[in-house]
């Protein structure tokens, strides 16, 4: 598959709470999905299978209602193990597959992290054939090499367009509407790991291609420099755009749909719109870290996560939306409105704005900077 999204970032706070804590308010909003009959049934090894996924909430709501499902289905008893979301996890974990050794079987990781583990030689591969439910996931979120698959889509999120409906007679349906003149209007995200080059890609040039080159990086850039006007925050944190929404700072910006979600639920005034153009995708992945030859109950546990009770459990309980198309899904529309859309997204080019990292970073503050 192209790789074409960068993660969102697992150390991120909302107002100086962890995003998992804030999530966890979504939990509630369902009941949990009730599996039918076994998955599989083998004589598995009495060692539980270690499983890890970002530290916090995320690991929490996982170990609390996602993995006693699949040991249901199984009958493989599972260790969560809490994981770093820093730039560190990569460095640790290849450190670790050099020695022998991982402290997982299994690991979550963001699209940019597949992208640079791959390139280190840190994921093993399995073959297709011995996962069967790969077709459920929705075609580009499965990362192969013609039938060897090194990562399978975990979970996703969206970032859309926020607005105060106070502050329009109608509210906005497009990306385009942060360019319309509008002084110290816009909460944006700034940083060279910005989604704003995606959208301005998708919205403004021909697609993600655009970045796969300095010349067109430059273009895109430009773009960007023409909100300047407009931009009363240029953010890189969620708590600093949340505290201006909900301050009256701003009439809106880019933000995460299910934060939004959950500060709709809690009053807040708020509108999560998923513009026309697309509101942006970016999704997680599950690993194997390459130490010998994948376990039986790991390969489980991968195609295991590509069942649509899997990914119902994990928007219910996690709020995270799923890669699974709606139709084989029983989720409620209250449900998968709370974390999803049937809308085309804008998928971020990941592999790019990996390439072009140091460059995007420099070129983004030396812009931010004139």
């Amino acid at each position: 598959m192209t790789s074409n999204e960068t993660p969102k970032g697992a150390g991120l706070q909302v107002s100086g709470v962890s995003r998992r804590t804030v999530l966890k308010a979504i939990g509630g909003m369902g009941a949990a999905s009730v599996l039918g009959a076994p998955f599989i049934k083998s004589a598995y090894a009495a060692t539980p299978l270690r499983i890890s996924n970002f530290g916090g909430f995320f690991e929490q709501a996982f170990a609390e209602h996602v993995y006693p499902a699949f040991t249901k289905a199984t009958g493989i008893e599972v260790q969560s193990i809490p994981q770093s979301g820093s730039a560190q996890f990569l460095i640790q974990l290849g450190q670790a597959v050099q020695s022998g050794q991982a402290p997982m079987d299994v690991c979550c990781a963001g699209q940019a992290d597949v992208i640079r583990g791959r390139a280190r030689g840190l994921w093993a591969t399995v073959e297709k054939s011995r996962l069967k439910n790969m077709d459920n996931i929705m075609p580009g979120f499965v990362y192969s090499d013609g039938d060897a698959i090194d990562g399978v889509g975990a979970m996703a999120w969206y970032i859309t367009l926020v607005a105060n409906p106070a502050e329009f007679e109608t509210l906005p349906d497009s990306w385009t509407e942060m360019w319309k003149p509008r002084e110290s209007a816009w909460g944006i995200q700034g940083g060279g790991s910005s989604v704003l080059l995606d959208i301005v890609a998708s919205v403004y040039f021909e697609g993600p291609s655009v970045l796969d080159t300095e010349a067109g990086i430059d273009k895109v850039i430009a773009k960007i420099a023409e909100l300047k006007p407009n931009a009363k925050l240029w953010w890189t944190d969620e708590g600093s755009m949340q505290s201006a929404y909900q301050n009256d700072e701003i009439v809106g910006g880019m933000y995460f749909h299910d934060v939004s979600m959950i500060m709709k639920n809690e009053g807040t005034d708020i509108a999560s719109i998923f513009p026309k153009e697309g509101a942006v995708l970016g999704y997680n992945a599950w690993c194997l870290p390459k130490v010998g030859t994948p376990s039986d109950e790991a390969i489980a546990f991968l195609d295991w996560s590509a069942t649509p009770e899997c990914h119902e459990l994990i928007a219910r309980h996690v709020g995270a939306a799923p890669l699974i198309e709606r139709s084989k899904l029983s989720l409620t529309d209250e449900e998968f409105a709370a974390v999803s859309s049937q809308g085309e997204p804008i998928v971020v080019a990941s592999d790019a704005k990996v390439k072009h990292a140091d460059y995007i970073s420099a070129q983004m503050l030396k812009m931010l900077g004139q």
